[in-house]
């Protein structure tokens, strides 16, 4: 991981220019005096008091009381850009507001709303379930959500609302879901015996510990995939790597419900065969699944824990390749 994120800030140099960076880390990272070189900030709560070149931040609470020369690129639960910045904002999160000038604005979340006396000199991209605008978008601003108050002014609007799928239809999805997905474990575990059973070890071996390794490592996996794709050199890499991602959480729970059925087939001193293990485990699993509210939960768990026992997989895998060629 050390080595990707090095690419990842030597591709985000190519395009500016700049030779130089500055990390913070911590709990609360933050800027109280002036640096004029870019700034790579994570941790609980961000917070930028004093004058930046540029801002690439990850954290719960990330915020930006001062001007920022060049760009900025955030993600965290609350985003809230009160400075002036020079170029570009590009955020997602749960609530983002953009109360300061930006050229550009491109933001995704639960709430997002430019705030008044906001100017954007050219474009807005918005999307999320509330969208406002209470500033001024001097070129196009361009709209997708559930709820979306203009109070603002832009040159031009584009507004497209989000269409809540009826129950009748996302039961029926979800079904349809699950029986692509039955169909893929059984594949799995017919054809490929050996690389499934490898992962199913590593999540019966420690679930708790994979559960949390596994959240953490979706949430820094979708980081620096934002933060590749800002470039257009990095852009192919974030496509690709965004492409095996999305794989590796769609199979994760494959291995969960596997495991599930391994265990539940042990404590009742059965041994049926692999593909039963498999019936029983994901039956049982989707059950949990499609219970309201608690089965987001159980889905959650399921994802974390089979990606993290994916990736300890790979990472056993690596290891032994490179104790054959030592």
């Amino acid at each position: 991981m050390r080595h990707l994120i090095v690419i990842v800030l030597i591709l985000l140099l190519i395009p500016s220019g700049v030779q130089a960076l500055t990390f913070l880390s911590g709990d609360q990272p933050a800027v109280d005096t002036p640096i004029p070189d870019d700034v790579v900030a994570s941790g609980g709560v961000v917070t930028i008091n004093a004058p930046i070149d540029s801002l690439t931040a990850a954290g719960g609470t990330v915020t930006v009381n001062a001007p920022v020369k060049n760009d900025v690129i955030a993600a965290g639960g609350t985003l809230i850009i009160n400075g002036d910045v020079g170029g570009k904002v590009l955020a997602a999160g749960g609530d983002i507001e953009v109360n300061g000038n930006a050229t550009n604005v491109l933001a995704t979340g639960g709430t997002v709303r430019i705030g008044q006396g906001a100017v954007i000199r050219r474009d807005a991209v918005l999307s999320g379930g509330t969208v406002a605008n209470e500033g001024s978008v001097v070129r196009n601003l361009t709209v997708s959500a559930n709820n979306f108050s203009n109070t603002g002014t832009a040159g031009n609007v584009t507004f497209e609302e989000r269409e809540e799928p009826g129950p009748l239809l996302a039961g029926i999805f979800s079904v349809l879901a699950a029986i692509g997905f039955f169909i893929l474990g059984l594949l799995l575990v017919g054809l490929l015996p050996g690389p499934f059973s490898t992962v199913v070890h590593e999540v019966e071996r420690r679930p708790v510990v994979f559960t949390v390794l596994g959240f953490i490592a979706l949430f820094v996996t979708t980081i620096v995939l934002l933060i590749v794709a800002v470039t257009i050199i990095g852009l192919p890499i974030a496509l690709f790597g965004g492409l095996l991602f999305i794989v590796g959480m769609l199979v994760s729970p494959l291995f969960v419900a596997y495991a599930l059925g391994d265990v539940i087939a042990s404590r009742a001193g059965r041994r049926p065969g692999r593909i039963w293990i498999f019936v029983l485990g994901f039956v049982i699993l989707q059950i949990l699944i499609f219970i309201p509210l608690f089965g987001m939960i159980v889905h959650a768990v399921a994802v974390s824990l089979g990606y993290g026992g994916l990736l300890s997989a790979l990472r056993g895998i690596r290891q032994f390749r490179a104790g054959e060629a030592a």
